[in-house]
């Protein structure tokens, strides 16, 4: 890697820490403002959906929101789980807002699906 590319990848590490804290800052209000009660509310159609994804909002469900440092991580990316657990301290705050977005984001790529829901269940034909 040359000295360009490092310190590239140094500045892309330290704005996405930045974008991270940011996020994280943001769970408190989040949370009272009631958008993770929505996560415990669906019913997710567990065979068409992203099973990493199901596997999280499922212990998210279980755990009724108090995510541990065993919560499933497989759904985030390398790098994300590397900020979730930084300096092995374990984030939940970054956790439940990554899942947050990871929900959303599979509701409209159409990798999770929902059971009851016109809109959002899996369709052969769509």
């Amino acid at each position: 890697m040359t000295t360009k590319q490092n310190n590239d990848q140094q500045h892309d590490d330290i704005e996405y820490a930045f974008f991270c804290d940011s996020l994280e800052e943001q769970y408190e209000q989040v949370k009272q403002d009631g958008l993770f009660d929505v996560l415990k509310i669906f019913e997710l159609d567990e065979e068409h959906s992203d099973n990493n994804l199901v596997q999280a909002i499922n212990y998210f469900k279980k755990k009724n929101g108090l995510i541990e440092k065993d919560a499933p991580i497989n759904f985030l990316t390398e790098r994300e789980q590397i900020f979730v657990n930084k300096d092995g301290v374990f984030r939940q705050g970054l956790y439940c807002m990554l899942l947050s977005s990871k929900f959303s984001e599979a509701i409209q790529s159409k990798t999770v699906f929902l059971q009851h829901s016109f809109k959002y269940s899996f369709d052969n034909n769509k």
